[in-house]
């Protein structure tokens, strides 16, 4: 069972950031007067990252120091998505007419960017700006992260394993949260909480307070995720065949199971000419979805993967004539 338990109702409820598809027209004007360069992240991997400073962030900011973001940025867990990146330094009224009135830095999707302050300070929620920082680039990996089908992009919905993990999906379809909203569900939002849980994945000991659902709180088993995600991203659906006999007799079928460890859709088809009707199951034997015909070859039952880690399939053909089988599946 998946308890929704409410995020607290103390402390501060402003959103600390925004993510912005792509800037404004004032606010591509402040980026024009950015001078940018590619300063060396220092992990080891070789790997550079842009960095631009606005003019008036290059006179009036106390701690507008690319290589020190740089660094900073070398010591979170990473792909290759860190070459794509461009962080902005702006001051503090830029900031607020870029990302909004409240917030200490956000994200435009389109253009891999973070928008952040130039000086340094603690958020309202006791958010170091290195912690901000982690956020943000949580955003940016799940920017670069594909999301697998029917749900919203990773972005807005979490990467793959994390997601699976956390039970976005039984989440949001019982109404406890809400994909890319960053509006009044901004606690809501599963990307924002991946987000912040990657920050939290490089500062354990932060104790900035977790003020999203209860429930997606971090555990050992999250980060993990967000880092095997982040390191080995899921590249797509991978295919494993069933293969077997069907009794011959009224009503024979057979079984056979497999594991469904990341939610998204599955796919079943019989992968030879014979004709079956196919029952999927969940662990404990209920029925989910039969193809309530018989299935010929190049048809195919689908299934969305919403919390399940393992499914039954039951083989039937039609009479009692039985008969081999093999089917084809496609899996997250």
């Amino acid at each position: 069972m998946i308890l929704l338990l409410a995020a607290p109702a103390t402390g501060a409820m402003r959103p600390r950031d925004t993510v912005i598809e792509a800037p404004s027209v004032g606010s591509a004007q402040i980026s024009a007067s950015a001078a940018e360069d590619r300063y060396p992240i220092n992990d080891g991997s070789g790997a550079t990252v842009a960095i631009a400073v606005t003019a008036a962030c290059e006179m009036s900011c106390a701690a507008a120091d690319p290589q020190q973001i740089a660094n900073t940025l070398g010591t979170f867990v990473h792909g290759p998505e860190m070459e794509l990146l461009t962080v902005q330094l702006d001051t503090p009224s830029q900031i607020e007419f870029d990302c909004g009135y409240g917030a200490q830095a956000c994200y435009y999707g389109s253009e891999s960017k973070i928008v952040l302050g130039g000086n340094g300070g603690v958020a309202p929620d006791g958010a170091s700006r290195e912690f901000v920082l982690a956020h943000e680039y949580g955003h940016h990996v799940a920017r670069h992260r594909e999301s697998p089908s029917p749900f919203p992009p990773a972005i807005e919905w979490g990467t793959a394993r994390w997601s699976s993990y956390e039970h976005v999906c039984q989440r949001s379809r019982a109404g406890a949260l809400f994909p890319g909203n960053e509006g009044l569900r901004y606690f809501r939002d599963p990307g924002e909480a991946f987000a912040e849980s990657f920050a939290h994945l490089r500062f354990p000991e932060s104790g900035v307070p977790w003020r999203w659902l209860r429930a997606l709180e971090p555990d050992a088993g999250a980060l993990e995720a967000i880092r095997e995600d982040t390191l080995d991203p899921w590249s797509g659906r991978t295919s494993l065949k069933l293969r077997g006999r069907v009794p011959p007799r009224r009503n024979g079928r057979a079984l056979r199971s497999f594991g469904t460890p990341i939610d998204g859709a599955v796919s079943l088809r019989p992968a030879s000419r014979s004709r079956f009707n196919l029952d999927l199951l969940n662990p404990l034997g209920r029925l989910l979805r039969s193809s309530r015909h018989d299935l010929s070859f190049g048809h195919r039952l689908n299934f969305t993967v919403c919390g399940q880690s393992r499914l039954g399939v039951a083989i039937r053909s039609k009479g009692a004539s039985g008969g081999a089988f093999k089917l084809q599946i496609q899996r997250p």
